[in-house]
């Protein structure tokens, strides 16, 4: 299967709310996805993040905003405690 560049321009350009009743994706800019790009998202594969790794590998501080919530999370149950708050550069 190609890489679908609409695809990889979701996965690039999301992020991940945390509302009461869970998560939803969202855009960069706080807009949430509709249904159709949620749906792709999900579609997404190996092939497509792959593509989107490489585009985000060329803009390191996005692939750190990205993950540093889920480090910070994973960092906060190893250490029974909240982790640090500090940004990348």
């Amino acid at each position: 299967m190609a890489v679908r560049p609409e695809v990889v321009a979701l996965l690039t350009d999301f992020d991940v709310e945390h509302t009461s009743s869970g998560q939803r994706f969202v855009h960069r800019d706080g807009r949430p996805f509709t249904a159709e790009e949620t749906d792709l998202v999900v579609s997404a594969t190996g092939e497509d993040m792959r593509a989107a790794a490489r585009e985000l590998a060329g803009a390191p501080e996005r692939l750190a905003e990205l993950f540093l919530p889920y480090i910070r999370a994973v960092a906060e149950k190893m250490s029974d405690g909240p982790a640090p708050t500090r940004r990348p550069k």
